[in-house]
Order: C-alpha cells, then structure tokens, then sequence
C-alpha cells in the first residue's frame, strides 16, 4: 500500500477530508450520516452530504480508511505506515549530517568508507546508536539479523521499558536479534533472561567484545573501543552488583574518551553474522 500523507494541518483553512479524519481520529465507527451530523454540529463547518460521502469514497480508495458493517473507520494499517514513515524521516533529520548536533560527541571524522567518532560517555554512545538503528532497520523492508557483542547486560537496568518495546518492535517487523554476552554474572544472566522474554536469543559467558564492543545491522559494522579503565569499572560493577547510581558515575557517565568505528561493508557484516549464530 503506498504511502499517503494527508493529515490535517494547523493553521490552515480545514477541507471536509481534514475534519473527516479529525472524526474519525477519536470515535468509529461511524456512518457517512453521523459523520456529516458531527462536522456541522461539532465544526460548525457545513459540507453538503454528497461532499461527504464524495471524500469517505476518495478516502477508502486511497486505503485511508475502511468500511466495516457499522461504518466508517481509520485503516490501522495506513496508521502504522504513518508512524513508521514519521519516526524515520525524524531520525534521518536528527542523524543526517547533524554531528554537531549530538550531545556527547567530541570529534568526526571520515577515512574512505568508514567513519570515526568520538564521544564523552557511553550513555551518549548509546543514544547515538539507538538513532543509527532506526534511521536504517525502521526503513527497510528486509528481515534483518542484528547481531550484539558485549561486556555486560546493563541495559535493562536502565532503559527496561524502552529497551523492552524496542525489541518487540524489532521481532514485530520480523528481525532476529542475537546477543552474545562475555559476562556470567548473576546480572548478566538476569538482564539475559529480561533478552530472551523480549524474543532475542542471548548467550552469556562467551569469549567476545573485551575493549572492542560490536554491533551489526543491515551492512553496518559498529565498534565500540571502551578505554581500558572504563572496562574495569564496569567489571567491578557487576562482580560486586553495586548500586545502579554508582554505576552510572563510575562507568556510564564518566567522561572519557571513546571511539566508535561505523564500516559499512557487507561481506565483513555477513561473516560475522555466520560466526554469531554459529553459537545458537
């Protein structure tokens, strides 16, 4: 189904489409009758009937909305297109050429096909990739594995409902997300099984990542080099499970300086996709 923008617009002289959808938008379903009824009564707008039912018909061929036995209703399909188109044009807007722009980010740089970063704290890294991903997995139509090498489970420790609906929205699209885990401590197979619920597949104690984190998506290479007393922190961290606030101000938002490489190579990408589910 193409994609059909036509959302009413503020500030703007409405048409009978901008108040049918209005309608529509908050009580269905409804027929063309009662419709005509609200935009007069409601609006104080005055379409005739036949410019109403006219737009409801436009409206169904367009794939906007649906008619169901007792009447008319938004297409939740057109809905979701809708979301999906909105949050990756805001992120391409957000990450596009907007360096400058992201909060923690100390230097750029770009060497052939791969782009050096460098940021202040991890919680920076992390925003900045949570926008990377969705720039480019929300916008293809391509089942994606994504494939996680970490230190330490410590993202549901802080972002539990968000990082919980990211990852049912990924399963949702048909994306596998693999994650392999060098740490077995009792949080790191707490924080796996909080994966594992979520739909990933998750395996901890694995000889991965140390300095060097790494994330795949589509023909993306993410590496993440963490300084190497950030990492001994964060060891100590989770060996001793102190406080989540401690953690924060000993690891996640202790300023440093890390580097994250971004490689967009698919033959690289691929390989360690193959070597990733090697271990499911």
């Amino acid at each position: 189904m193409a994609l059909t923008l036509v959302i009413p617009q503020a500030g703007k002289p409405a048409t009978t489409k901008d108040y049918v959808l209005t309608i529509l938008g908050s009580d269905w379903p409804l027929t063309t009758k009662k419709i005509h009824n609200l935009i007069r009564k409601k609006y104080g707008y005055n379409p005739t009937y036949q410019a109403v039912y006219k737009t409801l018909n436009l409206l169904l061929d367009d794939g906007i909305i649906e008619r169901k036995k007792e009447g008319y209703q938004l297409n939740l399909k057109w809905l979701k297109e809708v979301h999906r188109y909105t949050e990756v044009v805001e992120t391409n807007y957000y990450t596009k050429n907007r360096l400058n722009l992201i909060e923690g980010i100390k230097d750029a740089r770009t060497e052939g096909n791969i782009n050096i970063l460098t940021f202040e704290t991890l919680f920076d890294i992390e925003k900045y990739l949570y926008y990377l991903q969705k720039q480019f997995i929300l916008s293809t139509a391509k089942k994606e594995v994504i494939c996680v090498h970490h230190n330490h489970e410590w993202r549901p420790i802080f972002y539990l409902r968000a990082e919980y609906n990211w990852q049912k929205k990924l399963s949702s699209l048909g994306h596998t997300t693999c994650i392999l885990c060098r740490g077995s401590t009792k949080m790191d197979k707490e924080g796996a099984e909080f994966y594992r619920y979520a739909g990933c597949k998750v395996k901890t104690g694995v000889n991965c990542a140390g300095t060097n984190e790494l994330m795949v998506f589509d023909d993306f290479v993410v590496q993440v080099f963490l300084p190497s007393e950030l990492k001994r922190e964060m060891d100590l961290c989770f060996s001793s499970k102190i406080c989540p606030k401690d953690m924060i101000d000993r690891v996640f938002e202790s300023k440093t300086e890390i580097q994250v490489v971004i490689n967009r190579d698919k033959r690289i990408a691929e390989q360690i996709r193959k070597e990733t589910l090697g271990h499911f």
